[in-house]
């Protein structure tokens, strides 16, 4: 038997693979020798598998071989929770960056944190204040009683909170505090108002208390509320809050959604629109021609794709305008379109418009079929009582011996064809319109609206549509 070596062994690099799969080759330490199984085992091997000198783990490992539990320890990473309250950075749009600013901005206003630095105080006495309302009293109109004595303080207190925020916002230095100064001390009135009114003793949310609370909820909805108000009374405008988009989205619920969804369709609808109206301008086209071709949405979504002219159906609109746009106003898309079009491409797309269910305002009544407009409320179709009519019947719409009616006056138009076309679509009566409730009614002084009524002089005409349209 050969005589034992009392050589040290040679360090073997042992190869661990990284969480990028990529290996790296490192040296262990000097090896220790098992005083059971007379096996090398190193000291950071040790410390890595827990077990003591000699286990069958470690010397499986080390060696290769299979021992009971070969399975590699593993260390499970937990995944961060989300907060289902709140709104991760990269589902903000970036048009609504500035918005999400000036909210948080006015929220930390309402609280009083000007600075970075600033927190929020502890909510346990605002808490009691409010749980007062709610306390079991004897004399429950009394109570109630010192409840509105207290409400009618409201207004003088909360001037004095607006005051002196204004005022320390103004003794700071800071992104934060500069843009609290610029707001309007009435206008932080009557937000504070709001607030005391609601039975708070200032803005200080629980922030180690539920979400859902009570407490907490009223504060949501009031921050929501001040914030609104604020920003469609211009009172935001230095935050660079769009106080019209705002408005817009009040008048028409979702229209903000569906215009961040649609934007390239809107920009490219817009052009169209522009083309057209240029073109029927150049043509000494009638009055309520224009005003139709100025109308985005009385456009459908175009474009060319695969030397195909794909004009999505646009769902209630009437074949006669669509045919005139596209032959009259578009000759060089249907130039291209006759010039590309291969046999057996379908011109017409089967898909629906993106913007077919948006009811196009202020436009003629024949821009509708019959059909879809006598099946829309009285409501809906008052909106087109006084709009008139801007194209003949199809049957002499293209028809070269009746060509004159692209010029004509309202009189002559109506005796001719518009009358003809009348018959076709059901115009509510002026009594039908009076017995809508008010609150059916729509406020249409925000918008700006362009006159359809039309008149003798079309050379006048044209040049009043291009100066409301310049403006």
């Amino acid at each position: 038997m050969p005589p034992k070596s009392t050589t040290r062994p040679r360090h073997k690099p042992i190869v661990n693979f990284g969480s990028n799969g990529t290996s790296r080759k490192r040296c262990t330490s000097p090896a220790e020798e098992d005083p059971v199984t007379g096996t090398a085992t190193s000291s950071k091997k040790k410390a890595r598998t827990g077990g003591p000198l000699g286990s069958t783990n470690a010397s499986a490992s080390a060696s290769g071989a299979t021992g009971t539990n070969t399975a590699p320890e593993t260390t499970l990473i937990k995944k961060r929770v989300r907060n289902r309250w709140g709104v991760s950075p990269k589902e903000v749009p970036p048009e609504a960056k500035l918005t999400q600013r000036a909210f948080q901005c006015f929220i930390r206003g309402l609280c009083g944190m000007l600075t970075q630095t600033d927190i929020l105080p502890s909510s346990l006495e605002a808490q009691r204040h409010y749980d007062k309302r709610y306390d079991n009293v004897v004399d429950f109109h009394q109570h109630m009683r010192h409840l509105i004595d207290e409400s009618r303080k409201a207004v003088s207190a909360a001037m004095e909170l607006a005051t002196k925020l204004v005022k320390d916002a103004e003794r700071i230095s800071g992104p934060i505090a500069n843009d609290i100064a610029r707001i309007p001390e009435v206008h932080l009135a009557t937000v504070f108002t709001m607030i005391l009114k609601a039975g708070l003793q200032g803005f200080c949310p629980d922030l180690e208390g539920p979400v859902q609370s009570r407490y907490n909820q009223l504060h949501r909805h009031l921050a929501i509320s001040g914030f609104r108000f604020l920003s469609s009374s211009f009172a935001l405008s230095t935050l660079e809050v769009n106080p019209k988009k705002i408005k817009m989205e009040r008048h028409r619920p979702g229209s903000l959604a569906q215009s961040v969804k649609n934007g390239v369709e809107y920009k490219a609808r817009s052009r169209l629109s522009q083309v057209r109206f240029k073109t029927a301008t150049e043509m000494g086209l009638r009055k309520l021609v224009l005003r139709m071709a100025c109308v985005e949405e009385a456009h459908s979504d175009d474009e060319h794709r695969n030397g195909v002219c794909y004009t999505r159906n646009k769902p209630g609109r009437n074949p006669v305008p669509a045919k005139f746009f596209h032959e009259d106003l578009d000759p060089a898309a249907e130039a291209y379109r006759k010039r590309n079009t291969k046999p057996g491409q379908n011109v017409i797309s089967e898909s629906p418009s993106l913007f077919g269910t948006i009811l196009p305002p202020n436009v003629p009544v024949n821009y509708f079929t019959p059909e879809f407009f006598n099946a829309l409320t009285v409501k809906e179709r008052a909106q087109y009582a006084k709009t008139c009519v801007a194209f003949p019947l199809e049957e002499f719409a293209f028809d070269e011996a009746h060509e004159d009616w692209k010029k004509m006056g309202k009189k002559e138009f109506m005796e001719m064809y518009g009358n003809d076309v009348l018959e076709y679509h059901d115009i509510p009566s002026q009594e039908e319109i009076d017995e809508l409730p008010k609150s059916d009614v729509e406020d249409d002084e925000e918008e700006v609206e362009i006159d359809l009524e039309d008149t003798e002089d079309e050379a006048e005409d044209e040049m009043e549509v291009e100066d409301e349209l310049g403006s």
